[in-house]
């Protein structure tokens, strides 16, 4: 064990596909949509782990893109960044689902 507290409150389960997301920044010239991308990992009732290039940070919100397999439609659904860290060239990512 690494020393760090386990704090999920529901179980994991493998979810390895492409994941789609978007997220508002605030700058000089006002709100910039940034659209990227990653790869799942594993998904629980209240969150969702990925990888991605892209440096995120604790605290932003994203909009995930999850295919419907129905219809050619994605459903939005928004999660909070709660940890990213460095590992290689890119970064993994806890978000928690926001309800």
């Amino acid at each position: 064990m690494d020393g760090r507290e386990e704090r999920r409150t529901s179980a994991r389960s493998a979810y390895e596909r492409p994941i789609q997301f978007d997220l508002n920044l605030t700058g000089s010239k006002g709100w910039t949509t940034v659209e990227k991308d990653g790869a799942a990992v594993d998904i629980s009732e209240t969150g969702l782990g990925f990888f991605t290039r892209y440096p995120l940070k604790k605290g932003e919100v994203l909009r995930l893109h999850f295919p419907l397999n129905s219809v050619k439609m994605t459903l939005p659904v928004f999660a909070e960044v709660a940890w990213a860290k460095p590992v290689e060239n890119r970064f993994r990512v806890g978000l928690q689902f926001l309800r």
